[in-house]
């Protein structure tokens, strides 16, 4: 038997079960413009912040592309699916930054706000540490990085010296990935790791490329501090591979839409919990 979803304000989604209202949300999408949440909101009788969480799941699993204010129809051949090009499971770097922008943002402006002079750290690929690039202002760092994104936002800028993990280039996700475990990374020792994640779940930090979630379980190993950076949409994300537990982590950065549901597992597994205000 399907049972209806429940929404986070209590409200029970009675009006379409979630395939049902996924399928008729791809078939709302045009390639060529944007279908706003208000549209999707209106036409499935839910609410926009039902809609939102949709949108982010669907993304997630390459049937739509979010972009700001709601969503456009994907190529059926989109270069995010050639295994030549990309990482399985993986949206390219283009679409991640422009999902959730000001929340981000804000995440990275909060996290840069950690680092101290003299850090060594390691910077993991990803949208929001992309931002959080944008806001350092803390000098003589050493910076490790998988993403070549981050390297060139990086670059030119005083006392930074910054080092780039050796391995294959996805260019899709414009990230660096070793897959022998014999580059730099294994010398590198770091007072903190800024990482992301596709989901955050009971189950921990999840990805979905055994090639990441190597390289990432490698860069958790090289660091005191594992903080990560995650907007409150990827404690709603699913997500097939575990990269670590929950007690790996020391503290997570996100948004006030944290649920109450996901504010608890933080709690509970003894993570601080750092708010980003917009």
């Amino acid at each position: 038997m399907t049972v209806p979803i429940q929404s986070n304000d209590g409200a029970e989604d009675d009006k379409l079960y979630i395939h049902e209202r996924w399928n008729r949300m791809i078939d709302m999408l045009d390639a060529t413009k944007v279908t706003s949440v208000e549209q999707f909101s209106k036409a499935l009788t839910v609410s926009p912040a039902t809609i939102r969480r949709d949108l982010n799941e669907l993304h997630s699993e390459g049937r739509l592309r979010r972009v700001r204010g709601g969503a456009i129809a994907v190529e059926p051949n989109a270069a995010y699916s050639d295994p030549y090009f990309g990482l399985s499971g993986q949206l390219n770097q283009a679409d991640t930054l422009a999902v959730n922008i000001k929340e981000k943002r804000a995440i990275g402006e909060k996290a840069a706000s950690m680092i101290d002079k003299n850090d060594s750290i390691i910077i993991d690929g990803g949208s929001t540490t992309v931002y959080m690039t944008q806001h350092i202002q803390a000098e003589n760092l050493m910076v490790l990085t998988t993403s070549i994104p981050i390297m060139n936002s990086l670059l030119g800028r005083p006392k930074i010296r910054i080092l780039i993990a050796g391995g294959e280039v996805f260019q899709e996700q414009a990230l660096v990935l070793d897959p022998y475990s014999q580059g730099i990374v294994n010398k590198f020792s770091a007072t903190k790791l800024f990482i992301g994640a596709q989901a955050v779940t009971a189950r921990g930090l999840m990805q979905t490329d055994p090639l990441l979630v190597q390289n990432e379980q490698q860069l958790i190993s090289r660091a005191d501090k594992v903080i990560l950076l995650a907007d409150s949409s990827k404690f709603e994300a699913k997500a097939s591979l575990s990269v670590c537990g929950l007690e790996a982590i020391d503290t997570v950065v996100t948004d006030a839409g944290l649920s109450a549901q996901a504010r608890k597992l933080l709690i509970d597994n003894d993570i601080e919990i750092v708010i980003a205000k917009r």
